[in-house]
């Protein structure tokens, strides 16, 4: 239970403590961007959650890094994922899917110590662009 309250106080402190960089939402779904310290975050709405909380979030150091892993997967012409381990327990995949004839972005996060699961709703390159416009 320490754990979980934990992790909910961390998620909403470094929302309210970090800058936001971008935002997109997407129906009842959204996904932003923000900035603390030397920090970046992906927070999104879990598409899976019953919960009252239902933002995920994943950290990581390069904003550049990111981009650009996020920037190529749009380029394949195959649905594909993306495996990225972000720090010592988490692990994200993005998924790329053709949905309608567009490219899509799906991500699913593993938290392994914790054990929380997430997966986002699916966002178009052009909603991820304007994610990241302002970096």
């Amino acid at each position: 239970m320490h754990i979980k309250f934990f992790i909910f106080f961390f998620l909403i402190s470094s929302t309210i403590l970090g800058q936001e960089i971008g935002s997109v939402k997407n129906g009842n779904h959204s996904i932003k961007l923000y900035k603390s310290n030397n920090l970046f975050s992906f927070v999104y709405s879990d598409v899976n959650s019953k919960a009252f909380y239902t933002e995920k979030s994943f950290n990581f150091p390069n904003i550049d890094t990111m981009y650009a892993i996020v920037m190529d997967g749009f380029n394949h012409h195959k649905d594909h994922q993306v495996i990225v381990q972000t720090n010592v327990d988490t692990i994200v995949k993005f998924e790329f899917k053709k949905v309608n004839g567009k490219k899509m972005l799906m991500i699913r996060q593993n938290s392994l110590v914790s054990k929380i699961v997430g997966r986002s709703t699916f966002f178009t390159e052009d909603e991820i662009v304007k994610l990241f416009e302002n970096i």
